[in-house]
C-alpha cells in the first residue's frame, strides 16, 4: 500500500499529466488567437491608411510603396472579386479565380473570413485572413496571407515554452509539498511508531505518545496525541476497572455451592468454577478453551446430559431445567440449569448437588417410618390392656392395679414420643421471634450441674477463655441440645 507521501507525489504526477493534456489544445486556440489579433490589427492599420486615399490607384500604389515592409502576402479586391493588387503578382496565373476563394465569399458576406489551403504559389499551406471596408464609395476586400508553418512553429514554441514552465513549476510544488508534507507528517509518523509494537502485539497497553519538543503546544498534531494519551489513560482505567470487576465476579462465582459452566455460541467453555469441576470430575485445564461436547471427564453421563440440556436451551432460546440422578458407589442427584444470555452471546450451565435434599427426604420417610414404629408399640400395649380390661371387669385388685401402673407408664412413654416429634418439627420451623440473646457460658454451667446432680460420680469439665458470650437463640432448645451431648 503506498504511503501518505507517495499518494501525494502519484497526485502531483497525475495532476500534472492532466494539466498537459488541457495545455496543449489551450496553447493552440491561445497562438490561433494571438495570431488572428496580430493580423486583424494589421490589417485594420492598413485599412485605415488605404481609406485615405482618394481612389484605387493610389491604393495600389500606397501598397507598392508598403511591399517592402510587408512580410506576408496582401492582396486587394474590388466588389467584383477582381484582383487590384498582390505583392506576388508574376504568380498569379498559377492560382485560381480569386473570387471563388472561400475568405473571399466571406469577407464580402460578412466583413471577415478565414480559410486555411495549400498554394500552388508558395507550395505549402497558407492561413489568408479576408476583412471587407469602404472608400470612395466602393467596397473592397483586403487578404493577407501568411504561411500556415509560421503558425505551426510558433505554437510549437509556445507548446514547449509552456512545457518547460509547467515542469518547473511542479518540480517547485512537489519540492515544496514534499517538504511541508515531511514536516506536517512528522509528527503523524511518531505517534503510528510509538504504538506500532501494540498494534503488533509486542506490548500488553497502548504506549503513552510522545512528541518532539520543537512542535508547539498549540499544535493540531500535539493536541491529537494528548487526546489519544488521555483516551489511553481512560480506557487502561476502564480495562483495570473491568478486570477488577471480572476477579470479583470470579470469587463470587468460586464463593458458590453450585457448579457454574460459562460456555460461548460454539459451546466453547469460556469459564468453569472449582465446584463444576469436582461435579464433572475433572481439571479446569482440561475444559477451559474446549467444546464442553469434547471434554474429558469421569462422569460422561452427567457430561452429556449437560451437553444436551445445553443444545436444548440454545435451540428454544429459553431456560431447560432437569434433575439427573448418578449412580456411583452411592446414588447423587445433581439439578441442571442452562440459560441462554442476552443478544445470543452464549449459556451459563449451573449445577447442583441435591443429593443432601434428597438424603433429608429419605431421612424423612425413615424418620416417618420409625416414629410410626415407635408409636404403635405403645398403643398396642395401650390397647391390648384396654380390652383385657374390657373382657374381664372382674379382675383382682391387685391385677387391676398392675395394669393400670403399665398402662400410665406407656402412656408417659407415648407423651415422651410425642414431646420428642413436636421438639423436632419446632426446631424445622423455629419462629424467629423466640430467639433472644442468651449467655452461652451461663448455659452450659447449669447443664453441668444438672448433670452432677443426677450422676454425682460423672465428671464434667469445661475449657473456657470467655467469662460470658452471648448468642441469639431459643434458651430452652439450647439447653436441651447441650444436656444431649453431655
Amino acid at each position: 500500500m503506498l504511503g501518505f507521501r507517495k499518494k501525494i507525489l502519484l497526485s502531483d504526477l497525475i495532476l500534472f499529466l492532466i494539466f498537459i493534456s488541457l495545455l496543449f489544445p489551450f496553447v493552440r486556440n491561445t497562438v490561433g488567437s494571438i495570431v488572428q489579433h496580430s493580423i486583424e490589427q494589421r490589417a485594420s492599420e492598413m485599412i485605415s491608411r488605404i481609406q485615405k486615399e482618394p481612389n484605387t490607384a493610389s491604393m495600389i500604389q500606397f501598397l507598392q510603396q508598403e511591399n517592402e515592409y510587408i512580410f506576408f502576402r496582401v492582396t486587394l479586391f474590388d466588389q467584383n472579386g477582381a484582383v487590384l493588387y498582390d505583392t506576388h503578382t508574376e504568380e498569379l496565373d498559377a492560382e485560381e479565380s480569386f473570387g471563388e476563394k472561400q475568405e473571399i465569399v466571406d469577407a464580402f458576406k460578412y466583413g471577415k473570413g478565414y480559410s486555411e489551403r495549400h498554394s500552388p504559389t508558395f507550395r505549402q499551406v497558407i492561413a489568408y485572413a479576408a476583412f471587407a471596408f469602404e472608400a470612395n464609395g466602393q467596397e473592397y476586400v483586403i487578404r493577407i496571407g501568411v504561411p500556415f508553418s509560421e503558425i505551426k512553429d510558433l505554437t510549437r514554441d509556445f507548446e514547449f515554452g509552456f512545457l518547460i514552465l509547467g515542469g518547473v513549476i511542479l518540480l517547485l510544488y512537489s519540492v515544496m509539498t514534499w517538504a511541508i508534507m515531511h514536516r506536517l507528517s512528522l509528527p503523524i509518523q511518531q505517534i503510528i511508531t510509538a504504538i506500532e509494537p501494540y498494534q503488533a502485539g509486542k506490548q500488553e497497553y497502548l504506549p503513552r505518545i510522545e512528541i518532539d519538543s520543537d512542535i508547539q503546544g498549540g499544535d493540531e498534531f500535539f493536541k491529537l496525541a494528548h487526546t489519544l494519551n488521555s483516551l489511553n489513560a481512560r480506557i487502561q482505567k476502564q480495562i483495570e476497572h473491568l478486570e477488577q470487576q471480572n476477579e470479583e465476579t470470579e470469587a463470587i462465582l468460586e464463593s458458590l455451592g453450585e457448579g457454574v459452566v460459562a460456555v460461548d455460541m460454539e459451546g466453547v467453555v469460556v469459564f468453569v468454577n472449582q465446584v463444576a469441576t469436582k461435579m464433572l470430575w475433572t481439571t479446569r485445564e482440561e475444559v477451559l478453551r474446549q467444546k464442553f461436547s469434547e471434554i474429558k471427564t469421569q462422569r460422561p453421563d452427567l457430561a452429556h446430559k449437560c451437553s444436551e440440556l445445553i443444545r436444548m436451551a440454545e435451540e428454544h432460546s429459553e431456560i431447560a431445567m432437569q434433575t439427573f440422578p448418578v449412580e456411583e458407589a452411592q446414588r447423587f442427584y445433581f439439578d441442571l440449569i442452562a440459560a441462554p444470555l442476552k443478544k445470543h452471546s452464549g449459556l451459563i450451565l449451573v449445577l447442583q448437588d441435591k443429593t443432601s435434599d434428597y438424603r433429608i427426604v429419605e431421612m424423612g420417610k425413615d424418620f416417618i417410618a420409625n416414629a410410626s414404629h415407635e408409636l404403635r408399640t405403645p398403643i398396642t400395649i395401650i390397647r391390648g390392656f384396654a380390652e383385657t380390661l374390657n373382657d374381664l371387669p372382674d379382675l383382682s385388685k391387685e391385677m387391676l392395679k398392675e395394669i393400670t401402673e403399665k398402662i400410665v407408664r406407656t402412656c408417659h412413654r407415648l407423651d415422651s414420643l410425642v414431646k420428642s416429634l413436636l421438639t423436632l418439627t419446632d426446631i424445622e420451623n423455629l419462629n424467629a421471634e423466640r430467639l433472644l440473646p442468651v449467655d452461652i457460658v451461663a448455659i452450659c454451667d447449669n447443664c453441668k450441674h444438672m448433670i452432677l446432680a443426677a450422676h454425682p460420680n460423672a465428671k464434667v469439665n469445661f475449657h473456657r477463655q470467655i467469662e460470658k458470650g452471648t448468642v441469639l437463640a431459643d434458651p430452652d432448645l439450647l439447653e436441651m441440645a447441650v444436656m444431649n451431648l453431655l
